[in-house]
């Protein structure tokens, strides 16, 4: 397989969630954004980025003739009503759609300290993955997005509970990066550090609970608001890219004096990843 077109495949290819999705799992109910692509798209987008060559968890990768690792990952929203305390009564945490790639230690999402792209902004403010996968997989081994949440047909947030479940190929030395957007902020999401987290021990793939690995960013996009509250955040907002550019850097919250409480990450999210390819259903 040429180099050119294994950068450009996609394991799900979907569209920007709108303010209608996300709205419809939170406290609002205002519209805005753009709909995701059909679920014949999204299958052919699956068939496209999945080696058909594959034989238990590993396949022949055809670049350079070693045997790719094929892992799964999972994005768990493990927060409650009560995670994210505001001034007008407790919210639940959302999470929106996933982007993910994978890589070698020279390639990243995103840069702390600069500003964000245009595709970062996108999923940070509105929860749109489909601008940071395309960045991506310019300059990636495999880049992609996990949008319909596990038991679901069609592209959407995640609630408390709920989950986005995706699969990947790996070699030893490769990274996994993956963003998504905490929902109820204006431009906040969850990420590994710059360089991502190492799939690999050695020749052995890494296997467990990885959430420790995860950080909550500020992309630096838009103003922040109280988390929760704020009338230009996806759920109340009345449509998308709405609010007062801040002209910022991306930033880790903790480094960020905004005057406002966050949740700790393990509240919200749980990573877990285990070899094996995703089961259906």
């Amino acid at each position: 397989m040429k180099q050119d077109a294994t950068r450009r495949q996609f394991l799900v290819g979907v569209g920007v969630v709108g303010t209608a999705a996300l709205a419809g799992c939170t406290d609002a109910g205002n519209t805005g954004g753009s709909q995701p692509t059909t679920d014949e798209e999204m299958t052919e987008g699956t068939e496209a980025g999945m080696d058909d060559g594959s034989m238990d968890n590993e396949s022949m990768d055809d670049s350079d003739g070693t045997m790719a690792t094929t892992l799964t990952v999972r994005v768990e929203n493990v927060s409650t009503a009560e995670t994210l305390q505001t001034s007008d009564g407790s919210k639940p945490g959302v999470l929106a759609p996933v982007a993910y790639a994978v890589h070698g230690e020279d390639a990243s999402l995103f840069t702390e300290g600069e500003a964000a792209s245009p595709g970062l902004e996108t999923l940070a403010e509105d929860g749109g993955p489909d601008g940071l996968v395309e960045e991506a997989s310019m300059s990636v081994e495999s880049a992609g997005a996990a949008a319909v949440p596990e038991g679901g047909d069609e592209p959407g947030p995640i609630t408390p509970g709920g989950a986005y479940t995706f699969s990947v190929e790996a070699h030893a030395g490769q990274r996994l990066s993956l963003a998504t957007m905490f929902v109820q902020s204006n431009d906040l999401f969850y990420a590994p550090e710059t360089s991502g987290i190492p799939l690999f021990d050695g020749d052995q793939p890494v296997e467990g609970d990885l959430t420790d690995r995860l950080i909550l960013w500020d992309a630096g996009t838009e103003v922040n608001e109280e988390p929760g509250v704020g009338a230009n955040q996806a759920p109340r907002q009345s449509g998308p890219d709405t609010g007062p550019a801040e002209d910022g850097v991306v930033r880790r919250i903790d480094d960020v004096d905004d005057g406002f409480d966050y949740p700790d990450t393990a509240s919200v999210i749980k990573l877990t990843v285990s070899t094996g390819e995703m089961m259906d259903g």
